[in-house]
């Protein structure tokens, strides 16, 4: 598992809610949306948890990036957790 954390900007004209709420509503292949929060009337911050490296490569640029409003998303982190 990888768990992805995401800063979607925003173009100003876009409403982040309405944002907020077409990318939870995205059928993911293999990865799964665990949060969302509008952070800013121009930005969200989001985390993707999917099953690889690939996946939540694909996720993030076949789903969200081409989502209208969307101007760019930065992965701010990608973490694969260690189970002790």
């Amino acid at each position: 598992m990888v768990k992805v954390y995401l800063l979607i900007e925003l173009l100003r004209a876009a409403n982040a809610g309405d944002v907020s709420t077409k990318i939870r509503s995205i059928e993911f292949d293999a990865c799964k949306l665990a949060n969302i929060v509008v952070l800013a009337d121009d930005k969200l911050v989001a985390q993707l948890d999917c099953t690889s490296g690939r996946d939540a490569n694909a996720a993030v640029l076949t789903k969200i990036t081409p989502i209208e409003g969307v101007v760019q998303t930065n992965v701010m982190g990608a973490v694969t957790p260690v189970e002790r």
